[in-house]
C-alpha cells in the first residue's frame, strides 16, 4: 500500500508541477516550443508539430514523464542503500524513457499522417 501511495503522490506532484509551469503558463509554453524535448521528437520521429496540437502533445508528454518518474521513485523505495538506489534508478529510468518516448513518437507520427490524408 505504501508503494501505491508513493506512486500516486509522485505522479500527481510531477504532473501538476509540469502543468502549472510549462503547459498553462504562457512563458513556460513558449519555452516548451523551443525545448530540447520537442527537438528530439522532431528529429528522431520526424514529427511536424505544425500539424499536431502542441497543447495536447505537451499534456501527453507531461503524463508520460510523470509516469516515468513515479515508477522510478516507487521502485527505488524498495532499496535502503543510496548507491543501490542510484544505480537502480539509472537502470530503470533510461529504458523506460526510451520505450515510452518511442511509443509516443510513433503514435504521434501516425496521428500526423492521418490528419492530412
Amino acid at each position: 500500500m505504501r508503494y501505491l501511495f508513493t506512486f500516486i503522490f509522485c505522479f500527481v506532484l510531477v504532473y501538476l508541477v509540469y502543468s502549472m509551469f510549462v503547459i498553462y503558463r504562457k512563458k513556460g509554453f513558449e519555452k516548451f516550443k523551443t525545448s530540447n524535448q520537442l527537438k528530439f521528437f522532431e528529429k528522431a520521429y520526424k514529427i511536424d508539430f505544425k500539424k499536431v496540437n502542441l497543447k495536447t502533445f505537451a499534456n501527453i508528454l507531461a503524463i508520460t514523464n510523470a509516469f516515468i518518474i513515479a515508477t522510478t521513485c516507487t521502485i527505488i523505495e524498495i532499496f535502503d542503500n543510496l548507491i543501490i538506489k542510484l544505480a537502480v534508478a539509472f537502470v530503470i529510468l533510461v529504458p523506460l524513457m526510451l520505450l515510452l518516448y518511442n511509443i509516443l513518437g510513433k503514435t504521434y507520427k501516425k496521428k500526423e499522417g492521418k490528419k492530412h490524408v
